[in-house]
């Protein structure tokens, strides 16, 4: 009878969705409720409309996959859950399927939100095509969304992302912060890293990047964020600034910043093989004093190599030189130079065996 013809497209609409029909032939045309709806509409639909009232988020899905992937008896008639980038760029039905497979993986390229659903449907649903930034953002490298929203997933005991996705995400969401001046904020993301050694070894590459000589405040900052609210051990601070300065040829805040660090063998080889002989040159006593005294405490000189006959040799040295001046000050002297004279022998014998494998060395050697 054809009477369909005389009623309005929309009302036709309404009536098919009111009757579970996603699709309905009509005497003019193909009616389809799906037809201007957004994917979160077109889901809403088969939830409410074409499965009872009793059907799950599960079923509801499964339903709209079948109508987007063309799977069902209507064969396609939904748009596909595109991301928004996707979405607003007014692509049709047609012109969907060409960026429903897009990247390496060959894997079809939905909105974060469905996915979302999805893992809400089933917590073994893949973690690795959630967390994809291209779910969300056009930005391959735009990794923001995609960390923070993994940590909350974890906190929900979701864990079955592979080490490998990660540390990709580590990764990346750190170079991301790192390459906006950011690099203390990069920082925080690495320790997130959950295998210890890699979680250090990352660090402290980071650190051995950033961390500056200059003592400004900004730098200042960043030290007392890191080691006051990332725990960061001030000991990386100080190793990471002792490479930029052996990088930048500063022997004397290299072997500062060793000290500072605790490298006790390291810093006293470096004291020995480049600031000793200037020092003792140029009687810069103090300066060589500060280091070899701090050196010289017994739970320290114990772990340095050659203690005995570098180190010692030349803080005895400064001992006796500084002894020496002292007495000089006193009325009669004679007992106290008679006293130091076995030390002063001692200490001669043992100076003409230090290793002396440049001239500057032997000059302060000749001088001792």
């Amino acid at each position: 009878m054809e009477i369909d013809s005389f009623v309005q497209e929309e009302r036709l609409c309404i009536f098919a969705l009111l009757a579970g029909k996603p699709v309905w032939q009509s005497s003019d045309s193909c009616i389809n409720v799906c037809s201007e709806l957004d994917w979160k509409r077109c889901l809403a639909v088969h939830l409410w409309y074409m499965l009872p009232p009793t059907a799950s988020i599960a079923n509801a899905l499964c339903k709209y996959e079948e109508a987007f992937q063309g799977t069902s008896d209507h064969e396609r008639y939904a748009c596909a859950p595109l991301p928004p980038y996707l979405d607003d760029s007014g692509l049709g039905l047609l012109e969907d399927e060409e960026f429903e497979e897009m990247g390496e993986s060959k894997r079809p390229l939905y909105d974060i939100c469905f996915h979302l659903l999805k893992l809400y449907s089933d917590r073994r649903y893949s973690l690795q095509q959630l967390l994809d930034p291209c779910t969300v953002t056009a930005d391959r490298l735009d990794y923001r969304l995609s960390w923070h929203l993994w940590n909350v997933l974890q906190a929900l005991n979701y864990s079955h992302l592979s080490e490998q996705c990660q540390g990709l995400l580590h990764a990346s969401y750190a170079a991301q912060l790192e390459s906006a001046g950011l690099w203390e904020m990069a920082i925080f993301v690495l320790l997130h890293i959950p295998d210890t050694s890699r979680r250090e070894r990352a660090v402290r590459e980071m650190l051995n990047l950033h961390c500056s000589l200059e003592e400004t405040e900004d730098s200042a900052e960043k030290e007392q964020f890191l080691t006051e609210r990332l725990h960061v051990p001030v000991q990386w601070i100080h190793e990471a600034k002792a490479i930029r300065a052996c990088r930048e040829g500063d022997k004397h805040r290299e072997a500062l910043h060793l000290y500072r660090a605790g490298r006790w063998n390291r810093c006293h080889r470096l004291i020995i093989q480049h600031l000793a002989s200037d020092a003792i040159i140029n009687e810069n006593h103090t300066y060589l004093l500060e280091f070899l005294e701090g050196l010289a405490k017994p739970e320290r000189f114990m772990l340095i190599q050659d203690w005995d006959t570098s180190g010692r040799v030349f803080l005895d040295y400064i001992h006796v030189i500084r002894t020496l001046q002292a007495i000089q000050q006193l009325e009669g002297p004679g007992y106290e130079l008679e006293r130091l004279h076995t030390e002063v022998t001692s200490l001669c014998s043992r100076i003409e065996l230090i290793q002396c494998p440049t001239a500057k060395d032997r000059l302060a050697q000749s001088g001792q």
